[in-house]
């Protein structure tokens, strides 16, 4: 099975995507080969969510057995969950959208959350989450001069924390149930 995420933005995002992506279909016992969108380079859930730019990413990766979108909820100001849910309509039996609340940096942070000195429950209502607690704690940890900003290695300790990730971050949890359903109707 192939498999392309579709980030908002790959530059950093990719190495908190891919990961996640890996370990739901270890989760659900299923192998794919899981890539991160690179070309086009997209900057921004506008673009990321955008009709015609999905259309065009669908119409040019015709071997692409799954597409999953991945993008910031951004507290949905510019109703990025009627977007998405749009882009699902508009592809129902190849694309699955999954909306981080608020930043896909949230997951990552899941990982750390007993180190960040703040309520969960607070990180998960910030309406910027990257800057006032991602980009501080990976600073923090000396983290912020490696690969992906520190995603890369913030996100090593997933494999032991998954079934956490999945109780403290639901929309993984329910990206996961969706994508069992959709696996179900799919040959392997």
């Amino acid at each position: 099975m192939k498999v392309l995420v579709i980030p908002e933005d790959p530059t950093r995002d990719q190495f908190i995507l891919k990961p996640i992506v890996e370990a739901l279909f270890a989760d659900l016992g299923r192998k794919a080969r899981i890539e991160v969108l690179q070309d086009p380079h997209l900057r921004g859930t506008s673009e990321a969510l955008d009709k015609k730019t999905i259309e065009g990413i669908v119409a040019e990766n015709p071997m692409e057995d799954l597409f999953l979108l991945m993008v910031d909820r951004d507290g949905d100001r510019l109703g990025n969950s009627f977007q998405a849910a749009g882009r699902e309509a508009d592809h129902p039996h190849r694309l699955i959208a999954c909306l981080a609340i608020e930043e896909v940096e949230v997951w990552m942070l899941a990982l750390h959350r007993r180190e960040l000195g703040t309520p969960w429950s607070e990180v998960r209502a910030h309406h910027d989450p990257k800057e006032h607690y991602a980009d501080p704690f990976l600073r923090q940890k000396g983290w912020l001069m490696q690969v992906g900003g520190g995603r890369k290695r913030a996100m090593q300790g997933l494999g032991t924390q998954w079934q956490a990730l999945l109780t403290v971050c639901p929309e993984l949890k329910d990206l996961r149930d969706r994508l069992r359903t959709w696996l179900d109707r799919t040959p392997a």
